[in-house]
């Protein structure tokens, strides 16, 4: 069957970043290589990053900035779409994203996945839905809209709103929840293409990839002391080499290669007792207290 979008759709992606070392990392420049394929991406980091790291971007996004600004993805996403509306013509887009880099991949070709949620056919959706019986909510990392929502007006002032918060937890409830809430209250439709209730999106990474969800988690690799090890391992000799050297090396980056090796060889009793120990010193701490 042929998809009405796939030809017609003009694309604009926000794209929240963030690295603790302040670095431009392949891992990054591969996921905005092939999200600049389907669409235009503009790219702010919430990191101070030189301009030599900067430039390893440069030929894929229309715009990058980087700058320690503590207001997470969502302080991201609102300097991006500041510059857009300042600098593009937002009505010539059919479909406007917000996505970051919580996550690793794309772990194959992730444009069937972007014209499947397309054609959901609602002006609000997500790669991911949490399923909560009271507010469903849109998992903030891969969130797309279309005309009707990101050119409103009550959609520039919730975004133009997003500003520094103590806790992350105030971030989720004020902005991704909050997101979802507005929605609601404009009486806007919105679906997820897949759901995925609890922690799954950590826990269950190996099922969660069966489902079509063409990424993982990155704090999957360190989760409950690496209790998903065996999960992430089966997950890596399933892509292609180019993308496993890729999430491998940045891991290594970021966690040490002597874990990430163990990590991703552990086998699924290795991974439970990987939890077990967690659950341990999870009680201990507690009866510290």
């Amino acid at each position: 069957m042929t998809n009405k979008f796939k030809t017609t759709s003009k694309r604009l992606f926000l794209f929240a970043a963030y690295d603790p070392r302040g670095a431009v990392s392949d891992a990054l420049v591969w996921y905005v290589r092939k999200l600049s394929a389907c669409g235009d991406v503009v790219l702010v980091m919430d990191s101070d990053c030189p301009e030599a790291e900067l430039s390893k971007l440069s030929g894929l996004v229309l715009h990058c900035e980087a700058k320690r600004h503590e207001e997470y993805d969502f302080g991201s996403y609102k300097r991006c779409y500041i510059w857009a509306e300042t600098n593009l013509a937002l009505d010539s887009y059919d479909f406007c994203y917000m996505v970051n880099d919580s996550v690793y991949g794309p772990l194959k070709d992730i444009m069937p996945v972007i014209e499947a949620m397309e054609s959901l056919s609602v002006p609000a959706f997500s790669m991911v839905i949490h399923p909560d019986v009271r507010l469903p909510h849109l998992q903030s990392w891969f969130v797309g809209m279309s005309g009707r929502v990101f050119l409103s007006s009550w959609f520039a002032s919730f975004i133009r709103s997003v500003g520094r918060q103590a806790r992350k937890e105030d971030v989720c409830l004020l902005y991704e929840t909050g997101f979802c809430e507005l929605l609601r209250s404009k009486e806007i439709l919105y679906r997820g293409l897949y759901s995925v209730g609890g922690k799954g999106i950590y826990d269950r990474v190996l099922s969660v990839y069966h489902k079509g969800v063409p990424f993982v988690k990155k704090a999957a690799f360190t989760r409950h002391n690496g209790a998903a090890g065996w999960q992430l391992g089966r997950i890596l000799d399933s892509v292609s080499p180019q993308v496993r050297s890729v999430i491998k090396e940045d891991a290594v980056r970021l966690y040490g290669r002597g874990y990430v090796d163990a990590l991703l060889s552990s086998s699924r009793m290795q991974s439970f007792w990987r939890l077990v120990l967690y659950s341990l010193r999870k009680c201990r701490r507690k009866k510290a207290r």
